[in-house]
């Protein structure tokens, strides 16, 4: 079944594109195809030399739980690099709603929404030139959403979103794209 045809788009720096449509009208697909987890049956998709894309799925990485909050944000010190900068791993917990206290607690002793601020946080380390999103917003607290809708205002390279919430929609997007199927 072909679900995407005639499709002609560029992204660069600073593009903000909010994908829409309903189930099976396409959106994971387009998704991998910029992502490079699917080919193209027909026509080419061109990418420009170096090119980092960061894919947030639906199914979301796993967390080994049996790490602390520290070890989860910040693997190998207590330093982080976010855009070049160091940043404490407590600093960054914090910008993501967790406490000095919490940062020696297991990840299974955290909440849902904990847990996918620690998901959030993580992308976010992860150097980009393009984030694609898919449904980011799946059993996200208000807190989250927040954490979320801010994160992704400060990136500065492409983003291509998908979510059913249009108020995320609205907030942190310049174009959208309507799916048919």
């Amino acid at each position: 079944k072909h679900v995407i045809q005639n499709l002609d788009m560029i992204l660069t720096p600073g593009r903000r594109l909010g994908l829409m449509g309903t189930n099976g009208s396409g959106k994971s697909t387009l998704l991998k195809l910029l992502a490079q987890e699917l080919e193209p049956d027909a026509g080419t998709i061109e990418r420009a030399e170096n090119l980092k894309v960061v894919y947030f799925e639906q199914t979301r990485e796993t967390l080994d739980t049996s790490l602390s909050l520290r070890r989860a944000l910040a693997p190998d010190a207590d330093l982080i690099v976010h855009r070049d900068r160091p940043i404490h791993v407590a600093a960054w917990a914090a910008r993501f709603l967790f406490r000095a206290d919490q940062l020696d607690t297991p990840v299974h002793r955290l909440s849902g929404g904990e847990r996918a601020r620690i998901l959030i946080a993580r992308l976010m380390l992860r150097p980009a030139d393009v984030l694609i999103l898919d449904e980011p917003t799946n059993d996200l607290d208000l807190a989250t959403l927040e954490v979320l809708e801010e994160s992704l205002s400060e990136f500065t390279g492409a983003l291509v979103l998908v979510t059913h919430d249009r108020f995320l929609l609205q907030s942190v997007t310049d174009q959208l794209l309507h799916l048919d199927g």
